[in-house]
Parts: C-alpha cells; structure tokens; sequence
C-alpha cells in the first residue's frame, strides 16, 4: 500500500501519538530501504517479516514496536489481493507462501494463516491489465482520503524524515550498510511524496507516477486530467475506498493478534 495508509495502518490499534510516530516510522522504512540496492536480495514483504526477528532477537527494547512490520506484511498482502498484482510483485505470493515459519523462530507470527484467510472472503482481482491500473487508481483514492479526513497523518509522516533515526542502526546492522546511507535513502523516498504538500500537489504526482508505470510496464496510456478530475472530485469514491479497506485490514490484523 502507499505510505500514508501505511501509518493510518498504525494508527488503527496504536492510538499513542509517541508509539504512533515511532511505529509508523518503521513501516515506511521498508517501503523507502528497498530502493538501497539496485536489486534487492528478496521482496520487501518477507525482508519486513525477516526484519521483525531480527530486531526482536537483537534489539529486545525495541518489543513491541517493531510488531508494525506485522502490520505492514498484513496492509500489503491485502493491497495485493484487493488491487491486483503488479508485474514486479509477482514473486510475491510464493515468497510469502514457502518461507519456512519453523526454522526462522517465527511460528508465533502465522500471517500465512491470515493470508489464507483473506483470500477467502476478498475477492482476488485480475491480473488483466486494466485491473492493474484500476487497482491503483483505487489505491490512489484511499491516500486521498486520508489527506482529506486524517491530517494527524501528515504530521506523523512529517515527523518520521526526523524518527527514522531512532531505527537506524536496527537497519544498517540488518543491511551491512552505515546509517549515512541508509538514512540518505529514506531522506529521498521521503522528498518523492510531497509531505506537506497541497492536495493538488500530491495528487498530481501520484497521477504521474502512475502514468509512467502503466505506460513502461504495461504499454498503457492513461488521461492524467482525467484521472486527476475524478479523484478530487469524489470525496464519497475516495471515502468509500478507504473504509472498506480498514474493513478487511482490522479484520485481518485482528485474527492476526489472536492466533
């Protein structure tokens, strides 16, 4: 999912405004750390479960704040079968489905059970292309959302270009990199997104965003005005979009804490 659903993730079960800042801060890491190296070892959805151990058996402080990378996995897996499967994720599924939960001390962490879950009741889209477009004309909705009816959420993406220091050295130990480029890397994801910006701003980079991807990946052009009108226009569609996500997110993350 895209950054600011990703601290609203937080904010659904974390309402500490300390905790919040701190938790939402690692979920956006993983998102902006993939693009450290050119070619990353493996998908950033197991590197996120991978890296929930890792801190937890070599920074036990950091307990129970580093369980928001469960809350990622859980946010993205859904994105995937909500939205569809971009071409760069197709490894995706059956990397989460073979990691050998035994052998890496992880049995307590059964998102592979809310993942079958999950894919039960919310309906897998397509991987047609219009599907994928439509997914993220759709995801692109729901960061609308929030920019309209959550503004505390810009404040903690805001704060988070100052908190990632508070991981860096869980990340640069588990990325045998110095907290210089690690911090440099999510210094530059951060710009990309425009925190703070104005709503036309940040929707108008999303929709270019959007517009490369489809026409480098999928050979599609889109009517950026269009799209653009559309979404501004709908609060109700955005809105729509947004709730019926934290429907099946909280579900998901509550069986999640309960197994």
């Amino acid at each position: 999912m895209l950054p600011r659903r990703h601290i609203l993730d937080v904010w659904e079960l974390i309402k500490d405004m300390e905790d919040l800042k701190s938790m939402a801060t690692i979920t956006l890491a993983i998102d902006a750390i993939k693009y450290m190296h050119n070619e990353p070892k493996k998908d950033h959805l197991v590197e996120a479960l991978e890296l929930n151990e890792f801190i937890c058996f070599m920074f036990p402080a950091k307990r129970p704040k580093n369980r928001s990378l469960l809350y990622h996995v859980v946010s993205d897996l859904l994105g995937l079968l909500m939205y569809g499967v971009p071409n760069t994720r197709k490894y995706t599924i059956n990397n989460i489905e073979t990691i050998n939960y035994s052998e890496k001390n992880m049995e307590i962490y059964p998102v592979i059970e809310v993942w079958n879950m999950l894919k039960t009741k919310v309906k897998r889209r397509k991987n047609e292309t219009d599907d994928i477009i439509d997914g993220f004309l759709r995801k692109i909705r729901v960061e609308m959302d929030i920019l309209e009816r959550f503004p505390f959420v810009e404040e903690v993406f805001a704060e988070s270009k100052d908190r990632v220091k508070e991981w860096l050295p869980s990340f640069a130990s588990y990325y045998d990199e110095n907290k210089k480029t690690v911090r440099g890397t999510y210094d530059k994801w951060w710009a990309t997104w425009l925190c703070n910006g104005s709503k036309e701003e940040i929707l108008g980079a999303m929709v270019d965003r959007l517009a490369s991807q489809a026409e480098h990946e999928y050979d599609t052009a889109i009517n950026k005005d269009e799209v653009f009108s559309s979404i501004i226009s709908n609060r109700e569609a955005n809105r729509a979009e947004n709730e019926q996500f934290t429907h099946w997110y909280k579900e998901g993350v509550n069986l999640l804490l309960k197994i």
